[in-house]
């Protein structure tokens, strides 16, 4: 899956292993719960771990054969 590094301005290719997927829920102000969906990982970058972070539609999230962290 292709992430983009917002640091470098580099897409970055990340293999299937290294992602994890997240299932953020808030509320609104009116009490509508909202859900929205990420794909999340951490790799190397510039000496250092980064965490990059791509929002992706249910779908996707659904298909994603990946644990999920909270």
């Amino acid at each position: 899956m292709r992430f983009y590094n917002l640091r470098t301005k580099e897409t970055t290719e990340v293999p299937d292993n290294q992602i994890k997927k997240r299932r953020t829920k808030r509320t609104t102000s009116r009490g509508i719960v909202q859900e929205r969906y990420a794909a999340v990982a951490e790799v190397e970058a510039r000496g250092g771990p980064v965490t990059l972070y791509k929002f992706i539609d249910k779908k996707t999230f659904d298909g994603l054969k990946v644990p999920e962290v909270d």
